[in-house]
């Protein structure tokens, strides 16, 4: 991600988090918070609005899973090795919390090709492998639950455009086999010299170098100058494009068109940040003629653009908007989800310029309190404890929003996404992203078009029509919001197929999970 991305695409996020964080906004109505861990790390308690009206929706789950779960994921850095500065104790607990708390399975791994290709002189790996390797963050990750290492390929060496003075300008077209001969190089290096195996690669991150052809021409060039290499187990995912729109599509449709490249790669790969998966990407993804259907990756996803006053620790929109966004891309075919940034190191404690972007922030040289999980964070874990991976997950349609998009514009009211377990049990989500903090008078017109909606409650009945004759199944209830930190409430029975779920309140999170293993029947 980029900062002129963030500022055009989130400057409606931080512009509300400014608001309710300076003014205080807050709802006569609380519920207490639950006792928290010490290692939890600290935790404030906020209120959250109450809504003055119950709306009902319907949701319908219809029959047969459309893609399998692959898992979560963030990309790390450590580029200034604070990672490196925490002691042996701190190092284990903050891998357990992110990579094995979360249940994390992808790491995205920040690579600098122009610092690691100079135009003279020998190749320079050094910054990577102090970053990841030395610091031994990759056998933290590896042992704390990661499986797939996802390489993400930042930046075309200057001699390889067409005018070097310009940083975004277009590659040559004659470069791009030498560019993807550098990625395959890279790769193998790590493998021989290192011992890393990479898992997947991406081309470019949120690339403005290529065109439609020249990205064919890339993803071609890789996939045979990794097999060459005797990297035939390395996947490609492509365009890792910033938005979910016609600019990407155009990319992914050239890809597609074209049999060598489309056979090429493992899976598309986008962002989900304003512009999160849509129909038509959902439909890109699957094959030709119903064969080759691809892997459909979000390579990153984050919060807002930076800015002087940041996230604080508790932002129910913040945490809302993640959860929602995550829904709304495993109901359009998403298989591997990955946030921007896991833990990283801040500079103001508690809280730093960028920690938007950031599920936990620490500082390692820091006496007491020296890191902080933010309300996301909780959001996030809860989700990974409610759909396995290997889970199935079903298309859900709504009554108030239809597929429940989260794109340009006004953003859905109420998100879900369904998914059968490959222990059998069942699991549901549902994401609240409706306030009255989404409106206030120094909004942008940007800001207007793009927030969320008035708050509301809903009460939703949940119709799963492949359990209407397996007869009465316990779900288990949980909720999340910014006073409610992973609340068990207790069960719901679904009878026929269908249960109501009430009292989901604005930016709240409720998440249920079948007790009894019940696969549908045939």
């Amino acid at each position: 991600m980029t900062l002129a991305t963030a500022l055009s695409l989130w400057g409606l996020q931080i512009s509300m988090l400014l608001f309710g964080y300076l003014c205080g906004i807050s709802s006569p109505v609380a519920t207490s918070a639950p006792a928290v861990s010490a290692a939890d790390g600290p935790f404030v308690s906020r209120v959250e609005l109450a809504a003055p009206t119950v709306q009902p929706v319907t949701l319908t789950v219809h029959p047969g899973a459309r893609q399998t779960f692959a898992g979560l994921g963030t990309s790390q850095n450590n580029f200034q090795s604070p990672y490196t500065k925490l002691t042996p104790e701190r190092r284990a607990l903050l891998s357990r919390l992110l990579f094995s708390d979360l249940r994390l399975k992808v790491l995205r791994l920040w690579w600098d090709v122009p610092a690691f290709a100079p135009p003279s002189g020998p190749r320079n790996p050094a910054p990577f492998v102090e970053a990841y390797i030395a610091s031994g963050l990759l056998a933290d990750a590896r042992a704390h639950g990661v499986t797939t290492l996802l390489l993400a390929p930042d930046h075309v060496p200057p001699e390889m455009l067409e005018d070097p003075a310009r940083p975004t300008s277009l590659i040559k077209p004659a470069a791009t086999g030498r560019y993807a001969g550098l990625i395959a190089e890279f790769i193998r290096l790590l493998r021989d010299r290192y011992k890393v195996q990479i898992n997947a690669t991406g081309i470019a991150n949120e690339p403005p170098w290529f065109t439609p052809q020249s990205m064919v021409q890339t993803v071609r060039a890789l996939r045979t100058e990794l097999d060459r290499r005797g990297l035939r187990d390395v996947r490609i995912v492509a365009t890792e494009q910033p938005n979910n729109d016609d600019v990407t599509d155009k990319f992914l449709t050239a890809l597609k068109a074209d049999t060598r490249a489309w056979a090429s790669l493992a899976g598309i790969a986008t962002h989900s940040y304003n512009m999160a998966a849509r129909n038509a990407e959902a439909r890109l993804v699957e094959g030709v003629d119903g064969r080759n259907t691809k892997e459909f990756w979000i390579t990153e996803s984050g919060g807002g653009a930076a800015l002087p006053t940041s996230e604080p620790a508790v932002d129910a929109r913040q945490a809302a908007s993640m959860a929602s966004r995550f829904l709304s891309d495993m109901n359009h075919r998403v298989t591997h989800w990955v946030w921007f940034l896991g833990a990283e190191e801040i500079t103001r404690w508690p809280e730093d310029f960028d920690n938007v972007q950031r599920l936990i922030e620490y500082q390692p040289l820091r006496e007491g309190d020296w890191y902080l999980p933010l309300l996301k964070y909780y959001y996030l874990k809860r989700l990974s404890q409610t759909f396995d991976v290997g889970a199935g997950f079903r298309s859900v349609q709504s009554s108030l929003d239809g597929d429940m998009t989260w794109t340009y514009g006004r953003k859905p009211r109420l998100t879900a996404a369904t998914a059968c377990n490959p222990d059998g049990t069942w699991s549901v989500a549902l994401s609240n992203y409706t306030s009255n903090d989404f409106a206030f008078p120094a909004m942008t017109p940007f800001d207007r078009d793009n927030t969320g909606q008035a708050a509301q409650t809903f009460a939703v009945t949940l119709r799963i029509p492949e359990l209407a004759s397996v007869g009465a199944i316990s779900f288990r209830v949980w909720r999340n919001s910014a006073t409610l930190r992973d609340v068990e409430e207790g069960s719901v029975t679904m009878r026929n197929g269908v249960v109501t779920i009430t009292g989901i309140s604005p930016l709240q999170m409720v998440t249920l999970r079948s007790t009894a293993v019940r696969p549908p029947r045939p």
